[in-house]
């Protein structure tokens, strides 16, 4: 017997479909500019994600970048290379969180207790599961990570790893996507 979809799960589908079909129109619309794109390669992709996800002004910056690299080159190496580029520009987030632990102290609110004990208890997974996700509130959930001195080892590995999925995920919706919609409308 099949489960029925949540209202949840269809509406998650639902945007993820409707984001990827949203990338792949505007890579067409700009597909001049793939040229150029490709051009940065894989040290470009790199630094691009270093620089997006170091600063909170311009979160979300390098996903079409991802998208478009991951319909040129090869998905894979954009997808790894990207999630070491961000794993790296976020740790600058941590730092700050670990400068500031003294704002926490003597902080007794009950929402901080709750999420210190829910970090505390299933950190890990956590951490790993916010960098899954295209996800605009981790920029602040790794300085309150670093606030709350969760393991800067420990944050870097998950990050890379969950950044590095999510990456993979958008690059090989660039390759399939892109190419798909590319070939279909007789342009490559």
């Amino acid at each position: 017997m099949k489960r029925k979809l949540t209202k949840r799960e269809a509406l998650i589908g639902g945007l993820s479909l409707a984001a990827i079909i949203a990338l792949c129109i505007a890579a067409i619309q700009y597909r001049g500019y793939l040229a150029q794109i490709k051009q940065y390669g894989y040290l470009g992709c790199f630094i691009i994600n270093i620089v997006a996800s170091t600063t909170v002004v311009a979160p979300g910056l390098n996903i079409p970048i991802i998208f478009a690299l991951g319909g040129v080159l090869n998905p894979a190496i954009i997808g790894a290379v990207s999630g070491l580029g961000e794993a790296i520009g976020v740790v600058s987030a941590y730092l700050i969180g670990h400068s500031g632990k003294r704002l926490l102290q003597g902080n007794s609110s009950s929402l901080y207790m709750r999420f210190s004990n829910m970090l505390h208890r299933h950190g890990s997974k956590l951490v790993f599961a916010m960098a899954s996700i295209i996800n605009p509130i981790y920029y602040p959930f790794a300085i309150f990570l670093g606030m709350l001195r969760f393991g800067l080892n420990r944050f870097f590995l998950l990050t890379w790893a969950g950044r590095t999925i999510k990456d993979m995920a958008l690059a090989y919706a660039g390759y399939f996507g892109l190419r798909f919609l590319l070939q279909w409308l007789g342009i490559s």
